[in-house]
C-alpha cells in the first residue's frame, strides 16, 4: 500500500513524469487527474494528502470537500488562486514555489524594459511592412541618467537591481518591508510610492497579488508620473488597473507599456492591449525556460513529499495555519524564503 497520496490537477503540462518519480520514489502514490472529469478529479481529491494545482481555483466549497488534505500547493511563485483564509481555518497548508524562476523574471522584465525604451517591436513592424528610416522620425532617449523606479524590492526586485546595477541608471524602489541597509547594498535608494512615480523614467512592478496590493498602480498614481514614463508589469495583472494605463496610454502621461500580466487571462481577444501602438504584451511567459519549469516542478513535488511524510514545507503562504496545527515551532524555512514571509506577514497588517 502506497504511505500517501498526491494528487496533481488542471495542469495542461504534456509531462508530469517529473513529480511522479519524486512521490513514487518516496512510496506514495501520484494521480494525474488532468485527464478526468471534474467530478472524478474531485473525488481523488477528497482522498488526496496533498494537492498539487497550477491554474484551477481552490474554493471555500471545494476546501471543505478535501477531507485528508494536510497541503496544497499552488505551482508557483503566486498563490491568489486559493483560498487562503479558507485552507488555514480547514487547518491545511498552502504552500507555493517563491525561489524559482526569479532569472527567468528578471530578464524577462529587462527585456520588455529595452524594446519599450529601443522600440524594438515597431522597428520590427516597419521593416517587416517594407519600411526603413535612415532618420529615424519616431524619437528614442539615451537610457544612461534616467531613473528606474521598482515598486516592491523582494527576491525578483533585487534581481533586477542587480543585473541593472551597471547601466548608469538612478535605482529606487518602494518597499515599506525591506531593510533599508539590503537596499543601500543593492544601491537602490528607498522611497515612497509616490515619490517613485513622480521620478522614474522607467517603473517595474513586482509586488505579490494580495487583498493590499490590488490597482496598487491606479489612476491615482499615473496622474503623478512624469509625461513619457514606461511602465513594466511582470508581477500580477490585476496589480494595474487595466483601465487607468489605458487612460494614462491615450492621455501620453504613458509612453509605453511592456505587459506579462493581465487582469483577465488569458488577455481576452477584444482587449485594446492586444492592438494597441504603444504597448508589448506576452503571454505570461516571464517565468518560463525548460530549467525553471522542471524546477517548479520537482520543487512542488518534494514538498508534498516532505508534508505527507510528517515534515514541514519550506515555503508556507499561510505560516498562521502552522500556529493552529501546534507546528510553527518547528518550521525552519530556508534562508531563500524567511525574508518573504516576514514580510507577507508584515503586509497583513500594514497596508502599502
Amino acid at each position: 500500500m502506497p504511505k500517501f497520496k498526491v494528487v496533481l490537477v488542471k495542469h495542461g503540462y504534456p509531462s508530469v513524469e517529473p513529480e511522479r518519480k519524486v512521490v513514487t520514489d518516496a512510496g506514495g502514490e501520484f494521480i494525474d487527474a488532468d485527464p478526468m472529469t471534474d467530478a472524478e478529479m474531485w473525488r481523488q481529491c477528497a482522498e488526496a494528502d496533498a494537492i498539487l494545482v497550477r491554474w484551477h481555483r481552490i474554493t471555500p466549497e471545494l476546501i471543505k470537500e478535501f477531507h485528508r488534505c494536510k497541503i496544497v500547493i499552488r505551482y508557483g511563485i503566486g498563490f491568489d488562486n486559493v483560498d487562503v483564509n479558507a485552507a488555514t481555518a480547514a487547518g491545511i497548508i498552502v504552500g507555493h514555489i517563491p525561489a524559482y524562476c526569479v532569472d527567468e523574471v528578471s530578464s524577462h522584465t529587462i527585456a520588455l524594459l529595452l524594446a519599450c525604451v529601443r522600440k524594438i517591436v515597431a522597428t520590427h513592424n516597419k521593416i517587416q511592412r517594407g519600411g526603413w528610416d535612415e532618420n529615424p522620425s519616431d524619437r528614442i532617449w539615451r537610457m544612461t541618467g534616467r531613473t528606474l523606479g521598482l515598486v516592491g524590492l523582494g527576491k525578483l526586485g533585487q534581481a533586477v537591481a542587480k543585473k541593472m546595477s551597471g547601466w548608469g541608471l538612478k535605482l529606487l524602489a518602494s518597499d515599506p518591508y525591506l531593510d533599508p541597509d539590503r537596499a543601500e547594498a543593492l544601491g537602490v535608494t528607498l522611497v515612497d510610492l509616490d515619490t517613485l512615480c513622480r521620478e522614474s523614467d522607467y517603473i517595474s512592478l513586482h509586488v505579490p497579488l494580495l487583498p493590499e496590493t490590488r490597482h496598487l498602480i491606479s489612476r491615482r498614481e499615473l496622474e503623478l508620473v512624469k509625461p513619457g514614463a514606461i511602465l513594466i508589469n511582470t508581477s500580477r495583472g490585476p496589480v494595474l488597473d487595466t483601465e487607468a494605463l489605458l487612460w494614462a496610454l491615450d492621455e501620453k502621461k504613458i509612453a509605453r507599456a511592456g505587459l506579462d500580466v493581465f487582469e483577465s487571462e488569458p488577455l481576452p481577444a477584444n482587449s485594446p492591449l492586444r492592438t494597441h501602438p504603444h504597448v508589448i504584451v506576452t503571454d505570461h511567459v516571464a517565468w518560463y525556460s525548460e530549467e525553471s519549469q522542471i524546477e517548479l516542478k520537482i520543487t512542488a513535488a518534494e514538498e508534498a513529499v516532505r508534508v505527507c511524510l510528517g515534515g514541514l514545507p519550506l515555503a508556507v503562504a499561510n505560516p498562521e495555519v502552522l500556529h493552529k496545527l501546534g507546528r510553527f515551532a518547528e518550521w525552519k524555512p530556508s534562508d531563500a524564503v524567511k525574508w518573504q514571509f516576514k514580510r507577507l506577514e508584515q503586509i497583513k497588517s500594514k497596508p502599502l
